[in-house]
């Protein structure tokens, strides 16, 4: 699996918890009834893992 997973841990572990993140939006229907709220989370949530991604890929 080390070979598959390449990279630390926390960056997996945070890309799931982002991906649970917008897969329960989903699941509560927020990309119909709520959209811009929707779209908001996503990018947000996808940026924040970005940042911290790059910020911490040196460490």
């Amino acid at each position: 699996m080390k070979n598959i997973f390449i990279g630390p841990k926390n960056h997996w572990i945070l890309l799931i918890f982002i991906t649970l993140v917008i897969f329960s939006c989903g699941l509560n229907h927020m990309h119909v009834s709520l959209f811009n709220l929707f779209i908001s989370i996503v990018f947000i949530s996808s940026g924040l893992l970005l940042i911290y991604i790059l910020k911490n890929k040196n460490k």
